[in-house]
């Protein structure tokens, strides 16, 4: 892409809407279609790639937020946190029919 590819959400939904009115008249080459064509999916992939960014920067946002209000929160998140006991033979949980062996070695289906 060049120095004018955009660098916002809607910016690339505006140039993707441009483009759709280019392909749309009359008189267009096939290599001009074909290189819109080109455009648009890389402007396709960037919108993935903003979007993505964009809800990454919310998610940490009230994160933040949330620590702000309720400081102790993220902490005992932290502490709390689920270990495995000592010896503990951990599997797979998307197979509920493979046996668990628990810490004292025995087998519970």
């Amino acid at each position: 892409m060049n120095k004018n590819t955009p660098d916002t959400y809607e910016g690339v939904r505006e140039r993707l809407d441009a483009i759709v009115q280019e392909v749309h008249a009359e008189g267009i080459s096939l290599d001009e279609a074909l290189k819109l064509y080109e455009e648009a999916v890389k402007l396709g992939l960037l919108a993935c790639d903003l979007s993505e960014e964009e809800a990454l920067a919310q998610a940490e946002a009230l994160e933040a937020a949330d620590n702000n209000l309720n400081p102790e929160t993220s902490t005992e998140r932290e502490e709390t946190a689920v270990q495995p006991q000592e010896g503990a033979n951990i599997t797979d949980s998307t197979n509920p029919t493979e046996p668990k062996n628990t810490a004292e070695g025995d087998i519970q289906n």
